[in-house]
């Protein structure tokens, strides 16, 4: 927090300032979407249409400062050549790298799934293999078993008889004294 008058008032002109600057800053860019747009439907007469409009609104962000001129001069070469490329046939697909990252990120994701996924077919088909060569040794096993003999039979009761407990040989000395 600034200490001094005049320090909180550059605080406050600045704000004012950005606000006033990302005003301007979003009329272009919106502009230059419309355009885009129109470019991407492959219609010609809005395109011509909105070309001066958007061009303006590029001019008046240089004049503002808010771009550089030199940014201004290049925004407009790329929309003209984009209507000019339009109007002479020319197929351009207009992509920016924002969507091309996202493509990017989809594709690799797209890959890596694909990758567990064979993983896990190529895991679950090895377990599958080892269960099948063991299934033959279980069914060679289960014939020499008399199944029917286990089903009649009831499960016998196990009891646990406890031992005597010996009293250790001192224990028992004393016991013969004092009898």
């Amino acid at each position: 927090m600034p200490n001094i008058k005049s320090a909180e008032k550059r605080v406050s002109v600045i704000r004012k300032k950005k606000l006033q600057n990302q005003m301007i800053r979003s009329k272009m860019n919106t502009a230059v979407k419309k355009f885009n747009a129109a470019i991407s439907n492959n219609d010609v007469q809005t395109a011509e249409k909105l070309l001066p409009l958007t061009a303006s609104e590029i001019d008046g962000a240089a004049k503002a400062h808010i771009i550089h001129k030199n940014a201004a001069n290049h925004k407009k070469a790329q929309i003209a050549k984009a209507l000019y490329q339009l109007q002479h046939g020319i197929i351009v697909v207009k992509v920016d790298a924002k969507t091309l990252k996202q493509a990017e990120q989809k594709a690799a994701a797209q890959k890596k799934a694909e990758e567990s996924q064979a993983i896990r077919d190529a895991r679950t088909s090895a377990r599958k293999e080892k269960e099948a060569a063991k299934a033959p040794v279980a069914k060679k096993k289960a014939p020499a078993k008399k199944p029917a003999a286990t089903e009649t039979k009831p499960a016998a009761k196990k009891t646990v008889k406890k031992a005597p407990v010996e009293k250790a040989p001192e224990e028992a000395e004393v016991a013969d004294e004092v009898k």
